[in-house]
């Protein structure tokens, strides 16, 4: 087995095996270059689906989706304060945290604030909640340019997670299981939505955007949350 090469040792291989292939083909060895192939033509796909179809399907995908949102007894909402180590990202965490009870009570949703990693992976386990997330990442504090990124989730916790398909082999007797058979926790990712934000400036100036950011779509998920859970 080759030892792992350093990023200048891998530079200088590729270039070592750039230069073999081409005295390999005869190129800059003061051999013509072979002509280049003629371009390949492809006819297009004939094929199509009408609109009609297409919105039929996206209609679908939707409601299925929707349909993932139901019969969850409530939620649990962390964004990090107390592990926070940038303090931008502490400082939006404060201020969402702050709104959050609102944003809740406008659509009666049961919920409880996760205050740490711990509360994050043990209240779902606990309760059977859905798990409402926003994982931040920001670059360092006081470096310019800056950016703010968060990814706001809706995660289903289960205890006892398998494999579909382990249930198709039985089970041999006195050999290991695998990993596909033993049940795993996991976190099933039912819902998300994304943003960046970059300036030039202090990374301080995206505070207050980032904040609104998340706050806009923890009431997109709100109202579909409600919207299947409180049918009208």
């Amino acid at each position: 087995m080759n030892p792992p090469m350093n990023g200048p040792e891998r530079a200088v291989f590729r270039l070592k095996l750039a230069a073999a292939m081409l005295l390999m083909f005869g190129w800059g060895s003061g051999q013509a270059e072979p002509e280049p192939a003629a371009p390949q033509t492809f006819s297009p796909d004939t094929a199509s689906i009408s609109p009609a179809v297409k919105q039929k399907v996206l209609e679908h995908m939707k409601q299925t989706n929707l349909e993932r949102l139901k019969g969850w007894p409530g939620i649990i909402f962390y964004c990090p304060v107390e592990e926070a180590e940038n303090p931008a990202v502490r400082a939006i965490c404060t201020a969402v945290n702050a709104d959050v009870g609102n944003l809740m009570a406008e659509h009666k949703v049961p919920f409880q604030i996760a205050k740490s990693s711990f509360d994050r992976h043990f209240l779902p386990h606990m309760s059977g909640r859905l798990l409402l997330v926003v994982d931040l990442a920001a670059t360092p504090a006081g470096e310019q340019p800056a950016a703010i990124s968060a990814e706001v989730q809706g995660l289903a916790h289960y205890a006892h997670a398998v494999n579909w398909s382990s249930e198709l082999y039985p089970e041999s007797g006195g050999k290991e299981k695998s990993p596909l058979e033993v049940p795993q926790h996991v976190d099933a990712l039912l819902w998300e939505s994304n943003f960046i934000f970059a300036t030039a400036g202090d990374q301080s100036t995206l505070v207050e955007q980032s904040k609104a950011a998340i706050e806009e779509r923890v009431r997109n998920f709100l109202a579909e949350f409600d919207r299947i859970n409180h049918k009208r």
